[in-house]
């Protein structure tokens, strides 16, 4: 199936252009691959201790919808994307999974057929230990068994549960799991004949339990998205409420318990689904005039989750909760100018979101070929100002005294700077700062906040 949607998409935007740069509208957003993207993941992302992003995908030879390898490129802590490095060629992988280890390396698993004259089918793996610049040859990892060879027809998620690396595999519409890498690694099937029919996996990690979730969009009987815990243990599976969706993108806290995913009852209004011990939703708001027609999540710093949504027609909307996931930044909009928008990702670890749209871009009066494209989004300050006048014992206004209280989405920023009418300070522990101002200072006056890894922010009293 994904064989077909990508052969699709490469045909429909060779008959709409050829132009494969990101210049004009999509100026704010950088193209990172050109690839026949859709609803289901094309690529594989973890951010390493260091702080770099990187990501592993297929590759194409020109014209061609046939994969011809893997390569993989990094964004950098400071949002500076790396050149596309090979990984693997003459070989005709899925979607690969990526994942590091506790010792610093990259590891990358894959389905395939290796090249002639071997010609074997089943899982593979690739190793990187200097940071994605070299990567060693292909290696059978599967467990063995009957089911290997069929393997190589999967697309591959992978994640990490403490120690042990967890592979999820959607392969004719199943969705199975291998804990461990090698022979003798145990595998289980997940999907039932109610939730089965899988178009789409996706994995996060609990920060909290280091229980591996995975998602996935089912065609199964009325169809629906469900997010399962599938390894150590597999736990019952849940259907997440609202809209159909084509896809459920979740992720997990940098610290603490739970595991996310958005989803929308009405187009508009987006919750989150928190899949852990103690299940729930937590409602994030709507953005005037942005359709939630396709959503996703990424995690951000100290327990802090990012949500994206929205449409071709519309934009996106983005905001990030604060560390207990129960209130959200003020919602941002940001227009990638998408002819045809297909899925919303990222990673926020490090604070600011970089964030990965999959979409057919509009160039100019034309239309760019599918693939991903990144930009990377800062998160909002929000500040309430309260100002009192200073007077003799004859109320005279001598001066005014500026209260100001800077918080992220709730949560108390400290060290924001803080400058109104001249004078300037740096909020303490509390997010507070006191300015004493001129008494020839008006009311209201101009605020302007700011601190490192967020947008400046400029208000009133």
């Amino acid at each position: 199936m994904r064989t077909t949607l990508v052969a699709c998409l490469l045909i429909v935007c060779a008959l709409l252009t050829a132009s494969t740069g990101s210049a004009g509208p999509t100026s704010t957003f950088t193209r990172v691959d050109t690839l026949g993207v859709g609803p289901a993941p094309s690529y594989a992302m973890v951010r390493t201790p260091t702080g770099v992003l990187h990501l592993l995908y297929q590759t194409t030879a020109a014209g061609s919808s046939t994969p011809n390898g893997l390569a993989t490129r990094s964004i950098g802590p400071s949002g500076v994307i790396g050149l596309q490095s090979p990984v693997l060629a003459g070989w005709q992988p899925g979607v690969p999974g990526l994942t590091d280890t506790p010792s610093g390396a990259l590891e990358g698993v894959f389905g395939a057929i290796s090249p002639p004259p071997s010609s074997i089918s089943g899982m593979w793996g690739v190793a990187s230990t200097n940071g994605g610049s070299f990567w060693g040859a292909a290696t059978s990892i599967g467990a063995g068994g009957p089911d290997e060879s069929h393997s190589y027809g999967a697309d591959y998620t992978m994640q990490r549960s403490g120690s042990t690396p967890v592979v999820i595999m959607n392969v004719a519409g199943q969705v199975t799991i291998q804990q461990g890498l090698g022979p003798g690694s145990a595998v289980e099937q997940v999907t039932t004949p109610a939730d089965n029919f899988a178009v789409d996996a996706n994995s996060a990690v609990d920060g909290a339990s280091h229980e591996v979730v995975a998602s996935w969009q089912s065609l199964a009987g009325n169809g629906g998205t469900f997010v399962q815990g599938v390894a150590p243990i597999v736990q019952p599976v849940k259907e997440v409420p609202g809209r159909p969706s084509d896809q459920l993108v979740i992720a997990g806290r940098a610290t603490g318990a739970g595991v996310f995913g958005a989803y929308t009852a009405d187009g508009k209004h987006v919750a989150l689904l928190r899949y852990a011990a103690v299940s729930g939703s937590v409602k994030v708001g709507a953005k005037p005039g942005v359709r939630a027609k396709v959503l996703g999540v990424a995690t951000g710093p100290a327990g802090r989750i990012w949500v994206m949504w929205g449409s071709e027609d519309g934009g996106l909307a983005v905001t990030r909760s604060n560390k207990a996931v129960t209130k959200f930044e003020p919602i941002q909009r940001v227009d990638p100018h998408a002819f045809t928008l297909y899925r919303l990702a990222g990673d926020g670890g490090r604070g600011p979101l970089d964030l990965l749209v999959d979409m057919i871009p509009v160039l100019g009066k034309s239309y760019g070929p599918a693939g991903t494209f990144y930009r990377r989004v800062l998160p909002e300050l929000s500040a309430t100002a309260k100002l009192a006048a200073v007077k003799t014992g004859k109320g005279v206004v001598i001066a005014r005294k500026l209260t100001v209280v800077v918080t992220d989405a709730g949560d108390k920023v400290a060290g924001a700077t803080v400058s109104a009418a001249g004078k300037s300070g740096q909020t303490a522990g509390t997010g507070t700062v006191t300015l004493t101002l001129p008494a020839s200072a008006g009311n209201p006056v101009v605020v302007t906040a700011s601190a490192p890894g967020y947008k400046a922010l400029t208000t009133k009293t």
